[in-house]
């Protein structure tokens, strides 16, 4: 595979362009539950040295371990990291998913991206989206999840082309390294897999697919694939059990959890309104409508049989629109539903798009080219306005997503987040510690395992935190200088531990009430 000097500065300006919006702030933002959730068992890692999968939580390894060396590059202990050290990681990854996309483009035509200025506009379009931006900047598995699949896909498309064994034997093993990493990054990977599969089998047939796939091809990307998997699942070795589970401890309790958790069920079009077209009350418009249109022309476009182009390139368009509209359908008929898992199809409708602005070049060029310079150079203006309008759109939502409405319902993006009202609990709680005994002052929080989250992760440097489910669990001889209690549980809070000490309400997320007992 070869880079040019041409591929090269088009993913400098990608690159720069996606830094610009995913690096500023990362720490103003309070923390998401599921973030404190992640950082907490990362923490466990780095201090401790372990790691054991949880099956029924958590999701995989990979983003555990990935966090590993950003956290080492400024703490020595858990206690000292911050947003920084964990929110770089989905940055980097995001920035990584630009240049695998990269080689989706080289001097012949194909295997995606037609010429430089289709390749431009997909990383760009990748680098601005607002959805893509704001999980970027959140510590949690999807960002990591479209650099998997998206490096599968680079695999898989430069193995379909390679004409000679060690070659193909290379691209194989590639793709299924990155199915491993996909893997063991979020359970939620088999349903991509099961859109790749459909896929393969609609774009290309099983009688094409039954002549080019050899066994060696396949036990090469099964050996990568089990490889990968097995290191991270057993955490490099030292719990074989992780694998065990992986295989057949997850299926139960996801399958339960896609259909049996009330408050994350949504209607079947939610992705599509979140992701597409969103309005809450008085508030800005949020979406990408605009790239479905010319993402569906690419994919039409793929059945046009006389059209000119490569067979090889048809194929790929057809593929990865069906891979994207096979996804956005599965996951669309799951009840369960939260706003990030839609990146990875969101992601396939940016790059048939851009395939679509690459058409339009390709014909201002051939049109240049025979002598209708006018005409020619009039489609190439229109062709970079309308992709410049776009991202300008993109650059637009991304700012408001991440710097004005960060934590703000009015944002499609925010889902169950912690509220701001939550950075003034741990505020006062922080002032109370001071005047107590620092870092070993005794506090309490009793409430249910859903309400407590985003607070181990702010109380991660007091060495005297005790949790539990209610206030009657509490020992009376761990006499609590600060006591956190669920809503419901105030006036037993009051009569136990509320002597001497006053009382506040703050909200943890909305919906979410805890009390606060500090000394008065």
């Amino acid at each position: 595979m070869k880079i040019t000097l041409s591929t090269l500065f088009i993913g400098l300006i990608a690159v720069a362009a996606a830094l610009c919006w995913r690096l500023p702030r990362l720490d103003a933002k309070p923390m998401h539950g599921d973030e404190a959730n992640q950082a907490v068992r990362a923490g466990i890692l780095m201090d401790e040295g372990e790691y054991h999968y949880d099956p029924t939580d958590h999701h995989g390894p990979a983003l555990y371990f990935a966090a590993l060396p950003f956290c080492r590059a400024t703490a020595k202990t858990f206690a000292e990291t911050t947003e920084w050290n964990f929110r770089l990681v989905p940055v980097t990854f995001s920035v990584i998913t630009l240049l695998l996309m990269l080689g989706l483009q080289n001097r012949r035509e194909g295997p995606l991206f037609l010429n430089p200025v289709g390749l431009l506009a997909a990383l760009l379009f990748t680098a601005c989206s607002p959805a893509m931006v704001y999980y970027s900047r959140f510590f949690i598995q999807e960002t990591m999840l479209v650099t998997f699949l998206t490096g599968m896909l680079l695999c898989g498309l430069r193995w379909s082309e390679s004409e000679n064994a060690k070659s193909r034997y290379g691209w194989a093993a590639g793709l299924g390294a990155f199915a491993g990493l996909a893997a063991a990054s979020k359970e939620t990977v088999v349903l991509s897999f099961a859109a790749a599969a459909l896929a393969g089998l609609a774009a290309f047939g099983w009688r094409r697919i039954r002549e080019h796939l050899g066994w060696r091809d396949l036990a090469w990307v099964a050996a990568a694939a089990a490889l990968t998997g097995i290191l991270l699942f057993s955490s490099f070795g030292t719990h074989f059990r992780g694998v065990y589970d992986a295989l057949f401890s997850t299926v139960s309790a996801y399958l339960h959890r896609a259909t049996a958790v009330p408050e994350h069920q949504h209607p079947w079009h939610f992705y599509l309104t979140t992701l597409f077209y969103f309005r809450y009350g008085r508030g800005p418009v949020w979406g990408e409508w605009f790239f479905i249109a010319p993402a569906l022309c690419a994919f039409a476009l793929s059945f046009w049989r006389g059209s000119g182009f490569p067979e090889r390139w048809l194929l790929t368009v057809r593929f990865i629109g069906f891979y994207t509209i096979a996804l956005t359908v599965i996951y669309s008929c799951i009840p369960y539903k939260t706003p990030w898992c839609g990146l990875s199809f969101l992601h396939g409708y940016l790059m048939l798009a851009a395939v679509t602005v690459g058409l339009f070049a390709r014909a201002a060029a051939r049109i240049f080219c025979h002598g209708r310079r006018t005409w020619g150079t009039a489609i190439m203006l229109f062709t970079v306005g309308w992709a410049a309008h776009w991202v300008y759109s993109q650059c637009r939502q991304s700012y408001r997503a991440c710097f004005q409405y960060a934590a703000d319902p009015r944002n499609p993006y925010v889902y169950a987040h912690t509220g701001t009202d939550a950075m003034n609990l741990v505020a006062a709680i922080e002032t109370a510690a001071k005047r107590a005994q620092g870092a070993d002052t005794p506090i309490a929080v009793a409430a249910p395992p859903s309400d407590i989250w985003p607070l181990p992760w702010y109380l991660r440097a007091y060495r005297n935190v005790g949790y539990w489910n209610r206030i009657e669990e509490v020992p009376a001889e761990f006499n609590p200088v600060v006591v956190v209690a669920a809503a419901d549980q105030g006036d037993l809070a009051e009569s136990r531990f509320g002597k001497g000490k006053q009382c506040n309400f703050y909200g943890i997320r909305p919906g979410t009430l805890l009390n606060l007992f500090i000394p008065e």
